[in-house]
């Protein structure tokens, strides 16, 4: 597990056990909002900010390794 792999899952864990993340509904916003601080992001026209999918999977390798 990498640095970043192990940083990602410190702060779901801190969600579930210290933010209220009690239930599934709840765990799985946690998982989507710290992916969303954590993958790499661009900004692209009409203000909207892109979320690199070869980021999140790399991510998500890492997690497993």
């Amino acid at each position: 597990m990498t640095e970043r792999s192990e940083n990602f899952m410190k702060a779901i864990w801190d969600c579930r056990n210290n933010q209220g993340a009690d239930t599934e509904e709840k765990l799985v916003s946690a998982i989507l909002q710290v992916a969303a601080e954590t993958v790499r992001s661009y900004n692209a026209q009409d203000n909207l900010i892109v979320l690199d999918k070869n980021d999140m999977l790399q991510l998500a390798q890492e997690i497993v390794e």
